[in-house]
């Protein structure tokens, strides 16, 4: 609870991660003893300002995630299937959101997000209705073209890596994604959604070790960062 809002947690965790390279969806490798959902899960668990968790899984997982991991959380209240992209998984987690409430969308394999995080997203999405975490890229950017030639160096003090959990009023986040449906519109983000639909998303300070586990070499790190964490 924030003030005179609930705060639902939707944690998006439908990928298969073929990126892994391993025959189990990367959610559920283990960094320290525990999978990597499950050390996202606990986060948003014992978080002050989180009611409610809907954990969004891929469909053939459902049961299994009902029975070895949700009994586990007092805070999840729905397990839902995904969908085919992205933008359709989210909105079904969406969906089962409670209305009034600030809703805060997460990467299942962004095990080290910190509570300060969370609590500084759920403030800033209660005040400017849309929040991001951000921070700032270290390497060049460059526009390359389809033949490989570099076009353009961006300017990177003007860019961002943007991480979740991103944070919205309900009333916000629940129009952009119905309009984005139906009009068949796919995004890489939430924040992409509403920026798209002319709403304003306030940035806040990311943290560099709330990465997103993609690679065999993320997962590498993630094991050296739980070291240490």
């Amino acid at each position: 609870m924030y003030k005179d809002k609930d705060v639902v947690a939707i944690i998006v965790a439908a990928g298969k991660g073929r990126r892994m390279d391993s025959e189990t969806p990367k959610q559920y490798l283990y960094i320290a003893g525990k999978t990597i959902l499950d050390t996202t899960l606990y986060k948003f668990e014992k978080s002050n300002e989180v009611d409610e968790i809907i954990l969004v899984v891929h469909k053939d997982e459902i049961e299994f995630v009902k029975d070895e991991i949700a009994p586990f959380y007092n805070k999840i209240t729905y397990v839902v299937a995904g969908g085919q992209t992205r933008t359709e998984s989210v909105y079904q987690g969406i969906k089962k959101a409670r209305p009034n409430s600030i809703v805060l969308i997460h990467d299942g394999v962004r095990p080290f997000v910190s509570y300060n995080l969370i609590s500084t997203c759920v403030e800033n999405a209660y005040i400017h209705g849309a929040c991001i975490p951000v921070v700032d890229l270290i390497d060049t950017i460059k526009e390359v073209g389809e033949d490989g030639i570099v076009s353009k160096t961006l300017n990177r003090k003007a860019l961002k890596a943007v991480q979740t959990p991103q944070g919205f009023k309900y009333s916000i986040i629940r129009k952009c994604y119905e309009d984005a449906l139906m009009e068949d519109r796919d995004f890489t983000d939430d924040a992409a959604i509403v920026e798209y639909y002319g709403y304003k998303v306030q940035t806040i300070e990311g943290l560099s070790k709330n990465i997103k586990i993609t690679r065999p070499l993320d997962l590498k790190f993630a094991e050296i960062l739980a070291s240490i964490y």
